[in-house]
């Protein structure tokens, strides 16, 4: 499933994150993505035109049409401003577009997630492939390479990422001296807390073997961390080649 970066220009974006602006509209005169490339369910980041992403969404529906006329946008925006929240401007200026692409956004929230991607000039919609890499304060996804051993002994070793975690998450070998929890959220399986045995360079959660197992993993497999914010990340299985 693709994911997106929406450039949107203020206070359109604020809108959004209010509520009041619930669908967006796409009007161009060629057929730019957004147009065929969005799907129901799809991840939409939303990134601040010159600025920070500052929200994600989820496309709840998707409508799209070409060969619009002046009298066809002048529809749209009669039926559906109410939800676009388009100023005069906006809709004078896109009069003679002839694709049109709505987006119904739900699940809106506030996030500073950013996907690795290559902005360019004047584009101001992109379509990722799945699961694109993500960024936040921590740095970028990073990967773990499972080895027979972790698979047997059921561990799961940090010695080569030890610099993507905070020495806040940190403890001693004793439950004595334990790191503040991080919180993983292993796909299609829990949520388990965690922190790390610092002398051992290992996740102190010894609960792997299950979902080891659910997800057929073998050595030479590796682990993806993608940071989510905080102390959370989300951790999936990348086969090797």
């Amino acid at each position: 499933m693709a994911m997106h970066v929406a450039i949107i220009t203020a206070p359109y974006d604020r809108l959004i994150l209010e509520g009041k602006k619930t669908i967006e509209c796409r009007l161009t005169k060629q057929a730019r993505p957004p147009f065929g490339c969005i799907k129901p369910g799809e991840r939409i980041f939303i990134k601040r035109s010159g600025g920070p992403f500052v929200a994600e969404a989820v496309a709840d529906r998707v409508w799209i049409a070409d060969q619009m006329t002046a009298k066809g946008i002048a529809n749209l925006r009669e039926q559906f401003d109410a939800q676009i929240h388009g100023d005069a401007g906006y809709w004078r200026s896109h009069r003679a577009c002839r694709y049109a692409t709505l987006i119904w956004l739900r699940d809106v929230r506030p996030s500073s997630h950013r996907p690795l991607y290559k902005p360019q000039n004047m584009r101001a919609w992109y379509t990722l492939d799945d699961e694109p890499v993500t960024l936040d304060d921590r740095g970028a996804a990073f990967d773990i390479t499972l080895t027979a051993g972790s698979l047997r002994q059921h561990q799961v070793r940090l010695a080569t990422v030890m610099n993507h975690f905070d020495r806040r998450h940190i403890g001693g070998a004793t439950k004595r001296s334990i790191g503040t929890p991080l919180t993983l959220r292993l796909f299609g399986g829990a949520t388990i807390e965690t922190d790390i045995v610092g002398d051992k360079k290992m996740f102190r959660w010894r609960g792997w073997k299950p979902w080891f197992e659910q997800c057929g993993l073998s050595a030479g497999d590796r682990l993806r961390f993608t940071p989510r914010g905080g102390s959370i990340y989300d951790v999936r299985p990348v086969r090797s080649e």
